[in-house]
C-alpha cells in the first residue's frame, strides 16, 4: 500500500513540474511563425464585413501579413497599438505590437504580422511585428 501511495505522490510531482513549466513557458514570437495569410488592409476588413463566419473561418486564429497605411498610433512604454487605414472610416484594422515601435508614422505605408483574434467594429490583430 505504500509503494502505491508513493509512486502516486511521484506521478502527481511529475504532471505539477509538467504542468508548472508549460504555464511559464514563452510564448513563440510570431516574427518566427510561418504566414499563413498575406493581404492587403482593406480586403480583410471587406471580408469581415461581407461574411464575417466565412472570414472567421478562414483568418481567425492563424498568422496574417497584413499591409497598409498607419493612420493612428498609440503608444506606451510597454506596447504600441497600430490602427491601420482599411478605407472605412468607421473601421480599421488594429494591431497590438509585441514591443513598443516609436519608429512608425502616421501615413507610412507597412506590412505587419500578427494573429488575428477576431471583428466587432475593427478586424483586431495581437502580437503583431514590422515585417
Amino acid at each position: 500500500m505504500k509503494k502505491i501511495l508513493a509512486i502516486l505522490f511521484c506521478l502527481g510531482l511529475v504532471g505539477a513540474l509538467i504542468g508548472l513549466y508549460m504555464f511559464n513557458k514563452p510564448l513563440e514570437s510570431v516574427s518566427s511563425m510561418k504566414t499563413n495569410y498575406s493581404i492587403n488592409a482593406s480586403d480583410l476588413l471587406v471580408a469581415f464585413e461581407e461574411n464575417e463566419t466565412s472570414a472567421n473561418t478562414k483568418y481567425l486564429d492563424k498568422v496574417l501579413e497584413v499591409k497598409g497605411i498607419v493612420d493612428k498610433m498609440e503608444s506606451t512604454e510597454e506596447k504600441t497599438t497600430i490602427y491601420l487605414d482599411a478605407g472605412n472610416p468607421l473601421s480599421s484594422i488594429i494591431f497590438q505590437l509585441e514591443k513598443s515601435d516609436s519608429e512608425l508614422k502616421k501615413g507610412e505605408e507597412v506590412t505587419l504580422k500578427g494573429i488575428c483574434t477576431g471583428y466587432l467594429m475593427d478586424v483586431v490583430l495581437v502580437r503583431g511585428v514590422k515585417v
